[in-house]
């Protein structure tokens, strides 16, 4: 199987048995000494164009500086590979200009470094579809 990783970053996937459930459930962080299942190094970042939607009309005159929501404009030519791990914003955009998402992968549940430390060092997995 070929996996292409389509984000700048290094996917570090742990095992849920090397996590621990902090803040309410809410959010992971690993056990000391825990060591990746599966690591897939960066690859090329594959991006998308948005711009922003028109405001709605019932919203005109706000004192507030509001803009429309987001829409895509395209997105990068998807890579050949049985499961293409992507961002959830273009993914979004592959999905809302028509496109498939069937090989499309996220990150699925996030892992932090520590309690200390919450950047996102890993996850459990990858959401396909």
């Amino acid at each position: 199987m070929k996996v292409v990783n389509g984000t700048q970053h290094k996917i570090n996937i742990y095992s849920e048995s090397d996590t621990v459930s902090v803040q309410g459930g809410r959010k992971l962080i690993l056990k000391e000494g825990a060591k990746p299942v599966l690591s897939l190094e960066e690859g090329k970042n594959l991006n998308c164009i948005k711009q922003n939607a028109a405001l709605p009309s019932h919203l005109s005159g706000s004192v507030l500086p509001l803009k429309g929501g987001v829409e895509f404009v395209s997105h990068d030519e998807i890579p050949e590979g049985d499961i293409v791990i992507v961002s959830n914003l273009f993914r979004s955009a592959v999905k809302e200009l028509g496109g498939s998402t069937t090989r499309l992968a996220t990150v699925e549940g996030v892992v932090y470094q520590s309690e200390e430390d919450m950047r996102p060092c890993g996850c459990l997995g990858l959401a396909v579809g």
